[in-house]
């Protein structure tokens, strides 16, 4: 059975389309407009919980990205998984510094620049997102290891995971990678999967 996968532009489906990219698995992409009350009726009573993305794969059915993202490592990935513990541990905890350290922030300043309304919108919630962003960029540019991969010596999910949120944080704008950092990023973006999902917005 083909995996089902509903997402949207500019959301945390991004990172979960780059990673179904990288499988090279078989799978259903259904765009999701929650704009548009007849589409947002159907696709809740898909997903009860309406978030995105959403993931479907025979009688497993999940939300969150990072959650779908290691199911799909681990499953049709291995490449981008471990089944050395240490490992996983570093996988885990660069993915979750990713999403609730650095994303957090960038957040904070896209959602007083482009979601509030302009006499909601606080310049210090935006100067304030742009300081903890390069501060958070400046330890990853310390904690890299010297193979150029979050985890020692191998390219994982974690990798994947952690560039989705940068590439966000860098479109903020005010912030840079260090030498290091850019060393590992570039690469990344380079990738089929990810040339093939940013052609597509």
């Amino acid at each position: 059975m083909t995996i089902q996968f509903y997402g949207a532009p500019m959301s945390s489906s991004g990172r979960t389309h780059l990673m179904l990219e990288e499988c090279g698995v078989g799978y259903e992409y259904t765009r999701v407009n929650l704009r548009d009350a007849e589409a947002k009726a159907a696709y809740l009573a898909i997903n009860p919980t309406g978030k995105i993305p959403f993931l479907i794969d025979g009688d497993l059915r999940m939300p969150e990205s990072i959650a779908i993202n290691f199911y799909l490592a681990e499953t049709y990935a291995p490449q981008l998984w471990s089944t050395d513990a240490k490992d996983r541990a570093r996988i885990y905890a660069w993915s979750l510094w990713g999403i609730s350290t650095l994303q957090h922030e960038a957040l904070r300043v896209l959602h007083h620049t482009m979601i509030v309304p302009a006499e909601h919108r606080s310049t210090f919630e935006v100067e304030t997102g742009k300081k903890n962003m390069q501060r958070y960029l400046d330890q990853l540019e310390t904690q890299l290891p010297a193979s150029g991969f979050l985890v020692p010596d191998k390219f994982t999910v974690a990798d994947l995971n952690v560039a989705s949120v940068v590439n966000l944080s860098i479109a903020m704008g005010g912030v840079r990678l260090g030498p290091k950092g850019q060393a590992w990023f570039d690469p990344i973006k380079a990738r089929p999967a990810w040339k093939k999902i940013a052609a597509q917005g």
